[in-house]
């Protein structure tokens, strides 16, 4: 019965996200360990503006999904692959720029993330709406979402092999392999309450943009 109930709230979600098509499903890995299968949606597009479309390296993003792959990922380690990736693309004034927005999405994972959480980023009016396991944890601004996106298909990208499957580069046999482990990983119902109940922690407000900077700094170092 849970297996099914689970079933039935991913076909759920899967029915209110079919206004997006699927860009490319890749690996978000560092160092030959695997951390998310990683999913890109972006809105459909009509016959007349796909040529337009494919001259850009990504069309308008429309969602942006992560499932775990690690056992666990901590609350820290989750920031700092970011940090990293971050690193590589962007300067202090980035971070700067989107120190509200970044602080409040580091700051929505108050545990550790296990193996099968399903972490989005979607776009929605004039937010970005960020769920994990199908429960609203936080709107962040409409900027958002495209920032990801570009930070991971930059020209110089953190992780090419990610970069790849996301503009839907990988041969055939290799995408439709990630795509068919991306459908089976769901999180339990066991698993959906346990991070609902993050909604109910509040964490201390902090000064958002100088600890980003500092953060950038140190990744900075890290990478070198």
């Amino acid at each position: 019965m849970r297996n099914l109930l689970t079933v039935i709230v991913a076909l759920i979600w899967s029915v209110q996200s079919q206004a997006a098509e699927l860009q490319g499903v890749g690996i978000f890995q560092t160092l030959n360990k695997p951390w998310f299968l990683t999913a890109l949606y972006t809105a459909e597009v009509s016959a007349a503006d796909k040529t337009a479309a494919t001259e850009s390296a990504v069309a308008e993003p429309e969602r942006l999904e992560f499932k775990v792959l690690e056992d666990k990922i901590s609350a820290y380690r989750f920031r700092q692959l970011w940090q990293e990736a971050f690193a590589v693309v962007h300067g202090d004034d980035v971070w700067n720029t989107y120190a509200a927005d970044l602080s409040a999405f580091f700051e929505l994972v108050k545990g550790p993330l296990k193996t099968n959480d399903h972490l989005v980023i979607e776009q929605e009016g004039d937010a970005a709406v960020v769920t994990l396991n199908y429960r609203e944890h936080a709107r962040l601004s409409s900027a958002f979402l495209p920032l990801l996106v570009s930070t991971l298909t930059a020209r110089i990208a953190p992780i090419p092999e990610l970069k790849a499957g996301l503009l839907g580069e990988l041969p055939a046999s290799e995408a439709k392999t990630l795509l068919l482990q991306y459908d089976r990983g769901e999180p339990s119902l066991r698993r959906i309450a346990e991070t609902a109940r993050w909604l109910r922690r509040k964490e201390p407000m902090v000064n958002a943009q100088a600890s980003t900077s500092a953060n950038l700094q140190a990744a900075r170092v890290s990478t070198l």
